[in-house]
């Protein structure tokens, strides 16, 4: 079970708002490369990876001492990983700021910096409701590669290739358009998350 320290979103009240944000919004089926196989953490691997090779085989053309190489690739590696896994590779965030004083909800979205996406007046916002949406694998083959590679080097991945069941927090306006806001698996969370702007917008 989530627990609230372990939840996909984060909420904060202040004087007349209500800020939220999550880096879960989107309703896209996820790519065959499950993220136990290929996420953030791996490709700041590699990319640390490439970067490092490039400098030794520099440091190779340019320094004799091979102590000293392979300390320099050993230092960009290591000083790598965090700066792809921080600045490049990192996640991105929607933010949604509910405030009463002004009328607005204003949408953000950040990932190397915040950027104002949406503005809507509170007022445009009918309703709020939960949607449950079922993501089926759209690429059987692939699932059964990656399934094979898997097995062959003894790993399970648990869930890989199921069908995956979203819960989609979501804006009515009253221009009949929506936004999603939140998506989750977890239903508890969207359920909790639904609840907490519903009474403070009121609605």
């Amino acid at each position: 079970m989530n627990s609230a320290a372990i939840r996909n979103y984060k909420t904060r009240k202040e004087e007349n708002t209500l800020i939220f944000i999550t880096p879960m919004f989107r309703a896209e089926p996820d790519s065959v490369l499950h993220s136990g196989i290929y996420n953030r953490e791996f490709a700041s691997v590699l990319a640390s990876a490439a970067v490092a090779g490039i400098i030794y085989v520099i440091a190779a053309m340019n320094i004799e001492s091979s102590v000293f190489r392979s300390l320099v690739l050993l230092l960009v590696f290591a000083g790598g990983f965090p700066f792809f896994r921080t600045y490049v590779f990192r996640e991105s965030f929607m933010e949604v700021v509910f405030n009463t004083a002004s009328g607005e909800a204003r949408i953000y979205s950040s990932w190397i910096k915040k950027r104002l996406k949406e503005t809507i007046a509170l007022s445009s916002i009918k309703n709020i409701s939960i949607e449950k949406k079922t993501q089926e694998v759209k690429n059987p083959d692939a699932v059964e590669f990656v399934e094979k590679i898997s097995l062959q080097h003894g790993t399970v991945i648990p869930g890989f290739g199921e069908e995956k069941t979203l819960f989609l927090l979501k804006l009515h306006l009253t221009d009949g358009s929506e936004r999603i806001i939140y998506s989750d698996s977890v239903m508890q969370d969207v359920l909790s998350a639904h609840a907490e702007i519903k009474e403070f917008l009121k609605i």
